[in-house]
């Protein structure tokens, strides 16, 4: 009679076991992508960013439409649509458009079209000045003149930066030399497209999508229903088999 029990088990062993090892391996991986969101700031998965191809295909990441660059002495300053990269720093996010940059004794000075910002010798700005300050709105382009004073253009008006920070209009004529935007090689430019689609996607973002399943989109809510299956049988053939034995 064991025997026969035993031989009507063999194959709901045999399912429970196989099952069991594909479940598992989805629970490893539930498991560990969970520890670390909720370690999300201790491991900074907030700033590291996919830079695989594959996956911002996936992604559907799409190039800039514009880019803009200048030069200011050593350094580079580029704009790649809503993204300012400072040399090789962090991109700051930014909806004005890129007008300028001059090196001005201690500091870089980087022009937006509504700002303007200080950046110290780390390439991290340490100071905006904005319409709270004077700056005026529609900032077309910057320049120096001979004795390396900083003037602006906007709207149809010069002003002039003082040392203290402090704009002043000017209405004389002033030989202003403005800078000019840098023109980009083929090579720099497919160099910005993919340095732009590598600071998209954090890394705290693709692995909710994984955890969630929308990584995958509707295929990921399939597979979710299938593993919910898969752990269904596993409590449902256990149960069966531990009622078994234990008669």
């Amino acid at each position: 009679m064991n025997n026969k029990r035993r031989r009507k088990l063999t194959p709901l062993y045999i399912w429970h076991r196989y099952t069991g090892l594909l479940a598992a391996l989805f629970v490893i991986f539930i498991s560990l992508s969970g520890l670390a969101l909720n370690h999300t700031d201790d491991l900074a998965l907030k700033n590291q960013y996919l830079s695989s191809n594959f996956l911002l295909e996936r992604y559907k990441v799409q190039p800039p439409t514009t880019i803009k660059q200048f030069r200011a002495e050593q350094h580079v300053i580029t704009q790649a649509d809503d993204l300012l990269f400072i040399n090789n720093s962090r991109p700051i996010a930014t909806e004005a458009l890129l007008t300028g940059a001059v090196k001005l004794e201690n500091f870089l000075l980087v022009a937006l079209s509504d700002a303007l910002l200080l950046v110290d010798d780390n390439d991290q700005v340490v100071e905006t000045l904005s319409s709270l300050d004077g700056v005026p709105s529609q900032i077309n382009r910057i320049g120096l003149n001979d004795q390396q004073q900083l003037y602006l253009f906007s709207n149809h008006q010069m002003y002039h930066l003082s040392t203290d920070l402090y704009l002043h209009k000017v209405n004389e004529t002033v030989p202003v030399q403005w800078i000019q935007e840098e023109p980009l090689s083929k090579n720099t430019q497919r160099s910005m497209v993919q340095r732009y689609k590598s600071n998209i996607i954090s890394l705290e973002t693709f692995l909710l999508d994984i955890h969630s399943g929308r990584f995958f989109g509707s295929y990921g809510v399939l597979f979710f229903d299938v593993v919910g299956i898969i752990l269904l049988f596993l409590a449902f053939s256990g149960l069966i088999i531990w009622v078994r034995q234990r008669r």
